[in-house]
Order: structure tokens, then sequence, then C-alpha cells
């Protein structure tokens, strides 16, 4: 079973431009978690697409041999410019003894960039039955990155 965070992409009713949302779903595999997004976001937004996802692998919470002594994070930086009328957002992941030392730490490796958001995906695990996989040392999960446009129309059809 995995984790996701997704990138959910589609117009409001009453934007001009497209909206993104991240939201966390689990599923077993790539071509589940297109049919869960495909059932769940297409009639949320016109257009509603997805862009893309970080995927974590999960196990049993029972499984884990190791009790890690911080908490995996996600923090999403912003940054304003005056020669964009938006904001730019990055994403950082980090171990951490708390959401306080995250968000600090973030802070100083990242200058001119703000603090969006901070979540605990350990958390966002627990929360959904499950623990984040770990090295067998209790080494920090390692997050896999996918950068992949799906039309939800089109993944109905072709699912």
């Amino acid at each position: 079973m995995k984790l996701y965070l997704v990138e959910i992409g589609g117009m409001r009713n009453g934007n001009l431009f497209e909206s993104h949302e991240v939201h966390p779903m689990v599923a077993f595999d790539d071509a589940e978690l297109i049919r869960v997004c495909a059932a769940r976001f297409s009639t949320a937004m016109k257009a509603a697409h997805l862009d893309g996802w970080i995927e974590f692998e999960l196990e049993d919470p029972d499984a884990q041999n190791t009790d890690p002594t911080a908490a995996f994070y996600v923090a999403e930086l912003g940054r304003n410019s005056s020669d964009s009328m938006r904001e730019q957002h990055d994403y950082r992941f980090l171990e951490a003894k708390s959401w306080k030392d995250a968000v600090q730490t973030v802070r100083q490796g990242a200058p001119g960039w703000h603090v969006d958001a901070c979540v605990n995906v350990d958390e966002l695990a627990r929360e959904r039955g499950y623990a984040l996989k770990r090295g067998a040392s209790g080494e920090a999960p390692r997050p896999r990155a996918q950068s992949r446009y799906v039309r939800f129309m089109e993944a109905r059809v072709s699912a």
C-alpha cells in the first residue's frame, strides 16, 4: 500500500485560471490511484486532472522494527516576486522532532521563502491505519515524485 500526495488541477466556478489542490490518498499502485482520483475529483472541477504526485511506501504499524525519533514532514514553501502576479511554490521533505523544528529548519534552508504549510506525513499515514515505511535502521522514508498529466475523463475510459 502507498500514501500519495496528489496535485489535482482544474477550473473552479468564477476562476479565470486553473486551480491546484494537494490531497493525501491511499492506493495499491499508480493505476488504482488514478481510478480513485477520477472517481473523487472528476466532477469537483471542470477539466479536472491529475498533475502529479509524491509516493510513499506504507506498512502495517505493528511491522515497524524501530521507533522513529523524529517525524517526517513535508513543507510547502512560497515566494512572491515583484516580477510576477503569482506566488511561486516549492515542497521540502525532512525529518524533525516537532512541527516547530521542521518549520525552523526549512526557513533556515530557504532564504527569501516563507512556509505556507507544514504537514506531518507520519500522522497522515497513521490517520489512514498505516505507518510510513522506513529503512532497516529507521532511515527517513524516500518519497518518489511523478510528474504526470492525467485527464480524468480519459482515465475513466481507459481504466
